[in-house]
């Protein structure tokens, strides 16, 4: 398991990564990836819904293995596929897909396992069923869950109280703007799809985030 201590205050989620992301490439994506790792990114999950097991599988192994050549003390997760999570020696991250939490811990041994929870009671759940951390959401509204209210900050608060020990990382419409009021709330850091892959300026919205955080 990972120690709550070791993890990174921001996790940077490679959506798109094999199948590509709105009008940009898959190829564009991960150079996106790449050079938020080579400027610091430490904490990177590998998501994409929109292509087949294998096809994330055979889109995985070279993606990973660039970025731990770029810095091989990355954490580094695997949404929903076990299989390519073990493949890889890498971490699991579970939610709605996938495994449920005890058996995705039970398959990940000791790599880190993150869960994605959407209420306090679920937090303390994956806590108690031995996630090395959660991801809360939405925290804001975001355009990819149109209609959905946000959480807002004081169910960061509460989750992080019932998650005790188990780090809770904010995910949904969190801008640098945002992310300090997230930390001020409880949550150990922050987790960044679009405020990172499709901000204009990349690098600059990555040291937004680092200071905020």
């Amino acid at each position: 398991m990972t120690a709550p201590s070791t993890l990174p205050r921001l996790f940077l989620i490679a959506d798109g990564f094999a199948s590509g992301r709105g009008r940009r490439s898959p190829e564009a994506v991960c150079e996106r990836v790449f050079r938020l790792v080579e400027a610091g990114v430490e904490a990177v999950q590998l998501r994409d819904h929109g292509v087949a097991p294998e096809g994330f599988a055979r889109a995985a192994l070279p993606f990973s293995a660039t970025l731990r050549a770029l810095n091989p003390a990355m954490v580094l997760t695997v949404n929903t596929h076990a299989a390519v999570a073990r493949l890889l020696g890498a971490g699991l991250h579970v939610g709605r897909r996938g495994p449920g939490v005890a058996a995705a811990r039970r398959g990940a041994g000791n790599a880190p396992l993150g869960v994605s929870v959407h209420t306090v009671e679920e937090a303390r759940e994956a806590a108690e069923a031995g996630a090395d951390f959660v991801f809360l959401s939405p925290i804001f509204p975001t355009a990819s869950h149109p209609g959905t209210p946000g959480l807002r900050t004081e169910p960061i608060r509460r989750a992080a109280e019932a998650a005790g020990p188990v780090p809770v990382f904010a995910l949904g419409g969190v801008t640098p703007k945002r992310a300090g009021a997230c930390r001020r709330a409880g949550a150990h850091g922050a987790a960044v799809l679009s405020g990172l892959l499709d901000a204009p300026d990349p690098l600059a919205a990555l040291r937004a985030y680092q200071a905020a955080l």
